[in-house]
């Protein structure tokens, strides 16, 4: 009888196969194999921006991007590459680029809610509150039950200043339906935290601060806020 020979996987299935496990140093070396044995490929490249940006090499992900879109014009995910290379300089810290490349995809595409969002990032980041908010409520306009754009309205309406009772109002209107729609978000239990301290409802902030502790255990910025109540309730007493 004639031994079968075992089918060869091909190159590509191996790959997605290996990015869907989330096996992304895997894929990486898989990809780059391919391509030095059979040239560049637009959907490789695009995944292997995916998976630099996976893995956190950012910086390769927008050098990489920026190669697949001068050589391949006409690649069918441009929009998402965009994006993608978008977000790897928000990561990077280049704000002034992330923001000069959102505004220039906006024109094409005015209402993308996932560029408004990465520009809402990018001007957070840089140190722009009132442009963020703006741009938050921008998308809200658009799409209301946006529920990270309705936890952000509310968390630079808060965060490190003491809002006027216009801010405030929108602040909980904000906080309130975005906890309506996701309750154990939390990001958004540590934003109604923050709200509650702002209030004056110091047992009630502790609450929701520990609450949002214990399903996300390891955000540094929740832990901060923990203290900071910690440290005013003493100074009351």
């Amino acid at each position: 009888m004639e031994k079968k020979t075992p089918r060869k996987i091909p190159a590509k299935r191996r790959i997605f196969t290996e990015i869907l496990k989330e096996n992304y140093t895997i894929a990486l070396t898989l990809i780059d194999r391919e391509m030095s044995e059979t040239g560049k490929d637009p959907e490789l490249l695009y995944n292997f921006a995916i998976c630099c940006s996976r893995t956190g090499n950012h910086k390769k992900c927008v050098s990489i991007i920026e190669e697949l879109l001068e050589e391949f014009p006409k690649f069918s995910e441009r929009d998402n590459a965009f994006r993608m290379m978008i977000y790897s300089l928000i990561r990077t810290g280049d704000y002034k680029t992330a923001l000069a490349k959102t505004e220039e995809r906006l024109k094409l595409s005015l209402d993308d809610i996932i560029l408004l969002s990465l520009k809402a990032s990018a001007l957070e980041k840089s140190g722009d509150t009132k442009a963020a908010i703006e741009t938050h409520l921008r998308i809200l306009r658009l799409r209301p039950e946006q529920k990270n754009s309705l936890n952000s309205v509310a968390y630079l309406l808060l965060e490190g200043k003491e809002p006027n009772p216009e801010e405030l109002k929108l602040a909980m209107e904000n906080i309130k339906r975005a906890l309506q729609l996701d309750p154990e978000n939390p990001a958004y239990l540590d934003s109604f935290g923050v709200l509650l301290s702002k209030l004056g409802k110091q047992e009630e902030a502790r609450k929701a601060f520990e609450k949002a502790i214990t399903k996300a255990p390891m955000e540094d910025i929740i832990l901060e806020h923990l203290k900071k109540l910690a440290q005013t309730n003493r100074q009351a007493t």
